[in-house]
């Protein structure tokens, strides 16, 4: 079975299909935004998402005024503009084929849901623990597999400093828990996490990456994951002198400290704006991450060795690597969602129309792969799409 990086390193390969063969297994949730995915050790599929509660359906624009000049602390919807939010969970026994009905996991007041702002859920066996953000980082858990959930914990311990509302949420093979986010405690936006063993109690927060120069970007999501060994790859989107560049920093299993930040790619993208966009990590096994993301309009894939690689005009990307090893990328072109397969030389190919914002998952043992997405109008209400690829 060939590896992700070599099937990066390849030769030209044939383009993916121009279809499917048959139609993906699909669940659909209406008035639904923001959805993300996650896969328990016994296989379980999780899904999460947010729904603005006292108004008809959440819309697309909902969250910020997009390709405005950002600065540090800007969150254009003030909690008390903003309604409260329900989140959501579900989960699939038979690898996203189907799902249970969804459960209220909790309300957070003036929940932040839009442009990657929303709920983020981690499962590990019988545990499931949800993050969110309204005026703080909060967590809910479950022990017993969702069917009860206890009462929202705050994560950040400087209060309002987690506002701008971009978080994610990382689980370890062994069940710890990393929350990651975008931090203003020091007047300057900085990148923050904290640990946990059960969703519930929070360690002592801890500064992840502080900008060499005035702060980090100030509204694109930051991603955590760890690999099946352990280690813990943290990327965020950074402004140094103009340039709005992705950087990457790692932390070994067992060690308490995070490595020097590396910049990741070759290029830079100067920009007097946030193009809030926080591309996601890829776990290359033995301690290795890749990455996706946007530059300028044009989606990347990078690997710690060898040249960057451009997959297409696009935003929003998210990667996997399947089963059988070969890479699987989504992103947003124009109102569409593309999928590419192989890399490099293949062309992606339309997914599904008016589509945004999809979260990957991979199946244990090969199975496949789960999908979820945003789909509607940009300017009419949103509902949440399921697919087994």
């Amino acid at each position: 079975m060939k590896s992700f990086p070599h099937m990066l390193a390849a030769a030209a390969v044939a383009a993916a299909s121009a279809g499917f063969a048959q139609a993906p297994a699909r669940t659909e949730i209406p008035n639904a935004a923001q959805p993300q995915l996650a896969v328990a050790t016994d296989g379980r599929v999780w899904l999460v998402y947010g729904r603005i509660e006292g108004t008809a359906a959440p819309r697309a624009e909902h969250a910020v005024d997009h390709g405005q000049p950002a600065k540090a602390g800007h969150r254009p919807n003030a909690a008390k503009a903003r309604p409260a939010g329900g989140l959501f969970a579900a989960y699939s026994d038979d690898g996203g084929v189907t799902f249970s009905p969804a459960v209220k996991v909790g309300a957070v007041p003036g929940l932040m849901l839009g442009m990657r702002r929303g709920p983020r859920i981690a499962a590990h066996g019988s545990r499931v623990t949800v993050t969110a953000v309204g005026d703080e980082l909060i967590a809910i858990s479950s022990a017993d597999s969702g069917k009860t959930w206890g009462a929202p914990v705050t994560i950040n311990d400087v209060p309002k400093s987690a506002r701008e509302g971009l978080q994610d949420l990382a689980a370890a093979p062994d069940g710890g828990l990393f929350a990651t986010w975008l931090d203003i405690r020091n007047g300057k936006m900085e990148l923050w996490g904290a640990s946990s063993r059960d969703g519930r109690t929070w360690a002592k927060n801890e500064q992840v990456y502080r900008s060499s120069d005035q702060s980090i970007c100030e509204c694109c999501h930051p991603t955590a994951l760890f690999d099946a060994e352990g280690n813990l790859a943290v990327m965020w989107r950074n402004s140094i002198e103009g340039s709005r560049d992705m950087w990457m920093t790692t932390r070994a299993r067992g060690s308490a400290r995070f490595a020097p930040a590396k910049k990741i790619g070759e290029g830079t993208w100067k920009l007097k704006a946030c193009p809030m966009d926080g591309g996601r990590i890829v776990a290359l096994g033995g301690g290795n991450f890749g990455a996706v993301w946007q530059r300028a309009g044009e989606v990347f894939l990078s690997r710690p060795e060898g040249s960057e690689v451009r997959l297409g005009k696009g935003k929003q990307p998210v990667a996997v690597q399947t089963g059988d090893g070969r890479p699987l990328v989504m992103w947003q072109q124009d109102a569409d969602l593309v999928l590419l397969r192989n890399l490099p030389g293949a062309a992606p190919v339309k997914y599904a129309s008016d589509a945004r914002f999809p979260s990957l998952v991979t199946l244990p043992g090969g199975r496949g792969t789960v999908l979820a997405y945003e789909r509607g109008p940009a300017k009419g209400p949103t509902s949440v799409a399921v697919d087994r690829l």
